[in-house]
């Protein structure tokens, strides 16, 4: 080979290996691109995952409803409510749970009581006393702990979806009762009967339930008819609304008891 085509050769091999080395760099450069925005990412999505999983517990977490669970029974279930006789034993948690209708409660026994929501500490110790009443909204998510040796009682009425009636106001179930707590959902009285007082009960508009704290013997009488009805403490007693008007009286005992309209 003669010297200018060996110089020719040793050019053209030059600048191949420049174009090569060139495409090396561009390659080199191109993957540390790709590397960098791979591990962005990875970093974008692990965030997400993060956060995804500190919302999901307040958003994505379901618990089992109130009931049933240990120490409560079912005494009552219709188109209107369920309502449970309920104990809370002293040291035995209940489960974490949601209440998934609207509750009211009437206490029957009083006791110590604490409350931690979902996630949260528990309460300081609340007492509750006999004839104490309480709402509590559906959506309420807590676990609850009895703290007396003799274990707080009440009755539980889960008060089911109904139309509203905004125009109901209820009517004083007769002389002497006394308001307690009204809402949307229901009204709460409380109503003694006396021995030899007559108490005037009037049309009942509204679905009720009847809540005895103290039994006795109840002399009911409306147009020619009279009966004798004895009440114990603690039984619940549902009633339809349309009762007619009647007049009642106390032959035994002083019967006392929440009587809770239904709107």
């Amino acid at each position: 080979m003669t010297a200018e085509g060996a110089g020719k050769t040793h050019k053209f091999d030059r600048q191949q290996g420049c174009q090569v080395r060139g495409w090396a760099l561009v390659s080199k450069q191109a993957e540390a691109s790709t590397v960098k925005q791979t591990a962005h990412k990875i970093m974008i999505r692990a965030g997400l995952f993060m956060l995804g999983c500190m919302t999901m517990p307040a958003f994505a977490q379901t618990y089992p409803p109130a009931y049933p669970r240990p120490n409560t029974t079912r005494i009552i279930d219709n188109d209107r409510v369920n309502i449970w006789d309920v104990y809370w034993m002293k040291n035995q948690p209940t489960p974490l749970h949601t209440h998934v209708i609207d509750q009211f409660s009437i206490t029957l026994h009083g006791g110590l009581l604490r409350v931690s929501p979902a996630g949260g500490p528990w309460s300081e110790a609340h007492m509750s006393k006999i004839g104490t009443v309480n709402f509590v909204p559906a959506g309420t998510t807590h676990m609850e702990e009895g703290l007396s040796d003799i274990p707080q009682h009440k009755i539980m009425l889960e008060v089911k979806p109904s139309p509203p009636n905004p125009d109901i106001h209820g009517t004083s179930p007769g002389e002497g009762a006394v308001k307690l707590f009204e809402n949307a959902r229901l009204i709460a009285w409380d109503l003694t009967w006396k021995q030899g007082q007559a108490i005037s009960r009037p049309r009942e508009d509204l679905d009720s339930v009847t809540v005895f704290l103290d039994g006795g013997t109840i002399q009911s009488t409306g147009g020619d008819a009279s009966t004798n009805i004895v009440r114990k403490s603690g039984q619940a007693v549902y009633a339809a609304h349309g009762m007619p008007a009647h007049v009642e009286k106390a032959l035994g005992g002083t019967p006392h008891a929440i009587i809770v309209e239904l709107k």
